[in-house]
């Protein structure tokens, strides 16, 4: 009984963290761990996809820094590529350069690999830094938990925002609201960002020893839950995962677990996932 007590009281716990997580109000959500806004940022030392090593104090002339945390291979990080060139291109001769970071571990997303991200450097012909979170040490300390998500400094490393760059991930054309923009303009003339804190959207931050199910048998890591499933990539919260929202290894597994062709899967067809594990690919 006292077990079972525990249980129910876990799960009413987490079904209202989720509630509070879809808030209507972006004000209204705060961040849980790693840096808030108002708190003073670390400066760090990373390796960039040149080969030279950059620090925020390294970086002349900035009133402020757009750090982002990204990826290569992300399908909401690559939706936002281009938007990150002209952030860059629009806010650094303002004083306000991108600085990405991919913290991605290779062995989990062999895709952020630093040779991946000097190609994808190579390819968009970034105009900003791009560095390395090799030991996963600095994502931590800012509390990154997606890619992209932003954390706006500024040049004295306090932290005015945390968030999406902007409103809609998925159509450039449909923005209705430039988070990034509107708030280094709004320190620009004094003010503080309104709002400060919105949710990032997009794939969660790869690592070792977490971002994802058991290990079952030989130490290897199983499936997710169908629930995590819906947690870490529903992001219209409807209860099902799109082609689009899919990432990592459930976009090659998509086709399989889609059952009736309709391009989303329900709860009762991630159970399924779950069940079998994902499809090895034919030899």
């Amino acid at each position: 009984m006292h077990k079972l007590s525990i249980a129910l009281l876990t799960l009413f716990l987490g079904f209202n963290l989720a509630l509070t997580a879809q808030g209507p109000s972006p004000k209204k959500q705060k961040p849980t761990k790693g840096l808030q806004v108002g708190d003073t940022a670390k400066d760090f030392e990373l390796l960039n996809v040149d080969g030279s090593n950059y620090s925020l104090a390294s970086m002349e002339d900035a009133k402020g820094y757009i750090v982002v945390f990204t990826s290569n291979v992300c399908p909401f990080a690559l939706m936002y590529e281009d938007r990150l060139i002209e952030l860059h291109n629009t806010m650094a001769p303002k004083g306000y350069p991108v600085v990405a970071i991919n913290a991605n571990d290779p062995d989990v997303e062999p895709g952020d690999s630093f040779e991946g991200m000097q190609e994808k450097s190579k390819e968009k012909a970034f105009p900003f830094v791009y560095l390395r979170d090799e030991d996963q040490s600095i994502y931590p300390q800012f509390g990154a938990t997606k890619t992209p998500h932003v954390f706006l400094l500024d040049k004295d490393l306090k932290v005015q925002y945390i968030g999406a760059i902007d409103d809609n991930a998925r159509s450039v054309e449909d923005v209705e609201v430039k988070y990034v923009e509107n708030a280094i303009g709004a320190l620009e003339n004094g003010e503080s960002p309104n709002p400060s804190f919105t949710k990032a959207i997009g794939c969660s931050i790869k690592t070792k020893n977490g971002g994802g199910g058991k290990k079952g048998k030989g130490g290897r890591r199983g499936p997710p839950s169908p629930d995590k499933v819906l947690e870490m990539m529903d992001k219209d919260n409807d209860g099902k995962v799109s082609t689009a929202e899919a990432s990592g290894r459930l976009t090659d597994d998509f086709k399989n677990l889609d059952t009736d062709s309709n391009g989303f899967l329900t709860k009762e067809e991630l159970s399924a996932m779950k069940k079998r594990g994902p499809r090895r690919p034919n030899n």
